[in-house]
């Protein structure tokens, strides 16, 4: 487990870059081993689960959350 946090920690202390860097890589390995569309299923799918798990972390309801997206995009000026 030492190792694991050793790693994380150097992942962390890399510029931005190389995140996207890596990023992409992983991306581009995705992308080869199952397919454009899959991939963007994934990609999809993953999006969605991270936002439900920012609403249940912030105990938020979802008639909140489209509320807030609602009132930036069609705010009254």
């Amino acid at each position: 487990m030492n190792g694991v946090r050793e790693a994380w920690a150097w992942f962390r202390s890399l510029k931005r870059r190389w995140h996207g860097l890596l990023a992409g890589c992983v991306l581009w390995a995705v992308w080869m081993a199952f397919g454009f569309w899959a991939t963007v299923l994934l990609l999809i799918l993953g999006g969605g689960g991270f936002a439900a798990g920012r609403v249940l972390e912030q105990h938020e309801s979802w008639r909140d959350v489209v509320e807030k997206l609602l009132s930036e995009r069609f705010g009254d000026s």
